[in-house]
């Protein structure tokens, strides 16, 4: 597996960025293509790359921050 980078977002930013996977996915399941081995394998590679990092993204820890009182 690749090196994991360490980026610090806001809530908006991730929202703004897993919202942009998804448009991506929506992308990808919607080409329209002849369905060769091959591009099979990329498309299926390619969604489950996707998946892998919307999982990453939504399981990371967020900061919280405290409450004001």
């Amino acid at each position: 597996m690749a090196e994991i980078a360490k980026i610090n977002i806001t809530e908006k930013q991730l929202d703004l960025l897993l919202s942009g996977l998804r448009y991506v996915k929506s992308a990808e399941k919607l080409r329209v293509e002849d369905p060769t081995p091959e591009y099979v394998r990329t498309r299926t590679e390619k969604l489950e790359e996707i998946a892998a990092l919307e999982e990453t993204l939504n399981s990371s820890p967020r900061q919280q921050s405290a409450a004001q009182v």
